[in-house]
């Protein structure tokens, strides 16, 4: 299977493809969380500084819509989003197996290793997606704060329990 080259994709196609990757992983992901709900995760002692439970699924959902507007962006640029675009497809598989990690396989350190490197990326996507579009570099910024506080929430978990 060839991968999409975004130069032969119209631009309304080019923002749906990149709207359904950010609606599968949110509910791929959303469903690796689900598996880990429950007895084991009850038990967690957690940081006092974790946002209630009801605010995940709204801030997820918004950052993964400025994840698709950004990088329909930055596609749009052609040839120069290249490397910007398998940033993005890492960091979109990344985002996904921490859920795996952390809420299917009840492993928070193998989780916390995972996100570091999500943290990494996301830095390295503002970079790259300002150099190339400053909007879509700004509609990271959100993403990459929020990303901070998962990583906090998940160190936090991993040095006390």
């Amino acid at each position: 299977m060839n991968p999409v080259n975004p130069a032969d994709v119209s631009r309304r196609d080019l923002l749906a493809l990149f709207s359904l990757l950010s609606l599968a992983a949110l509910i791929l992901g959303g469903w690796l969380t689900s598996l880990g709900f429950g007895t084991w995760y009850d038990e967690l002692r957690k940081p006092p500084f974790q946002p209630p439970g009801w605010l995940f699924s709204p801030v997820w959902t918004t950052l993964f819509t400025l994840l698709a507007i950004a990088t329909w962006r930055v596609a749009r640029k052609g040839s120069i989003a290249q490397h910007a675009l398998r940033v993005y497809a890492v960091q979109l598989i990344l985002n996904v197996l921490w859920s795996l990690f952390f809420f299917t396989l009840h492993q928070p350190t193998w989780a916390l290793l995972n996100i570091a490197l999500l943290d990494a990326l996301v830095v390295a996507m503002v970079i790259l997606y300002g150099r190339i579009d400053r909007m879509a570099g700004w509609f990271l910024v959100p993403y990459a704060i929020w990303l901070g506080l998962a990583t906090a929430i998940n160190t936090w978990i991993v040095l006390n329990n």
